[in-house]
């Protein structure tokens, strides 16, 4: 696991509520993640702790285009068969 240290000042001045702000920051890590094809759905879904069909909506509320989702369900279908 990787912690990332936020300083208390830059905390305090993000507008996010105190008691959600460690999953928020990971949510909207995870949002910029995708956008900018570095992880997949999927992953970004993980870190965002949330189900892979809430965190593909969040992305569509965001328009933020599901490039990846094609090949990603391709390839869970592909290990599905194999089975």
């Amino acid at each position: 696991m990787i912690s990332i240290e936020i300083p208390d000042d830059v905390a305090a001045q993000l507008r996010l509520p105190p008691k959600s702000l460690e999953l928020q920051l990971k949510r909207e890590l995870a949002i910029h993640l995708v956008r900018e094809g570095i992880c997949t759905p999927a992953q970004g879904a993980r870190l965002a702790q949330m189900p892979r069909l809430a965190f593909e909506r969040l992305l569509g509320e965001r328009r933020i285009p599901l490039t990846g989702a094609m090949q990603d369900i391709k390839r869970e279908l592909e290990a599905i068969d194999s089975l």
